[in-house]
């Protein structure tokens, strides 16, 4: 999956997704349980639990 087919699947730009991936933002509690879904993955993954 390319940073803007998950942009588009979450509903937010392009650049954000870089933003989150780079560290220079934190995605909200609503795109962090949104990404968990799209991906696929548990929570916990995310949370580096």
């Amino acid at each position: 999956m390319t940073q803007k087919q998950l942009a588009n699947e979450l509903g937010i730009s392009p650049s954000r997704v870089s933003d989150y991936i780079s560290g220079r933002a934190e995605p909200t509690l609503r795109i962090a349980r949104a990404l968990c879904l799209v991906l696929g993955i548990a929570p916990a993954s995310i949370l580096g639990l």
